[in-house]
């Protein structure tokens, strides 16, 4: 990323029908303040407990912030329908609560709420959620059945996010813990 009178840019070399150009954006979406990975990723990291009985795993792939440029090494495959939709960075961080329960949450900054909400509607079409997650309209926060839990797509202004949580024997109680989650990352996106 380069600054220029204060803005972040990100640039990408094309090469098209034997031309070359330098496809440039603002790196945080045209607003005007440049986006800072590592504070975003400090910005919704879960410490400890700071949902009861859940941990911070320690492995060393548990915890990562991607950009637009590199998140194919993450998401193989689906990253085009994120990036395409806005998705500027995206922190990943798997925790585990009590055994055998387990939960990826990945938050996305998205620039404004349109795009965030436009990539919410694209993962509850695509997914045909329908779980409930108490406390929030399905015009926020919906969730869809997973093997032994849950995964729930939710927005809350720019930011957009997606928890996996597993290791659950009913829905009802993985929608629960995924209230929990959504209530600390709501006030993480004020």
């Amino acid at each position: 990323m380069t600054v220029v009178n204060g803005i972040g840019w990100i640039g990408a070399l094309v090469i098209c029908a034997g031309s070359m150009s330098l496809a440039c954006a603002p790196a945080d979406g045209g607003g005007g303040t440049a986006l800072d990975a590592t504070g975003f990723g400090r910005k919704y990291k879960f410490a400890d407990n700071e949902i009861a009985g859940w941990a911070q795993d320690t492995s060393a792939t548990a915890y990562s912030v991607w950009t637009p440029t590199n998140l194919t090494e993450k998401i193989d495959g689906a990253a085009p329908a994120y990036v395409s939709r806005g998705c500027q960075l995206v922190m990943y961080q798997d925790l585990v609560g009590p055994d055998p329960k387990i939960c990826t949450v990945a938050a996305m900054d998205f620039g404004t709420d349109a795009k965030a909400t436009s990539m919410f509607t694209f993962q509850q079409e695509q997914t045909h959620a329908d779980v409930t997650v108490p406390q929030y309209t399905s015009a926020v926060a919906i969730a869809s059945a997973a093997l032994t839990g849950i995964t729930v797509f939710a927005h809350f202004k720019a930011a957009y996010f997606e928890i996996q949580l597993y290791g659950y024997s009913d829905q009802t109680a993985a929608a629960q813990a995924a209230q929990k989650f959504l209530d600390v990352l709501k006030g993480k996106a004020q």
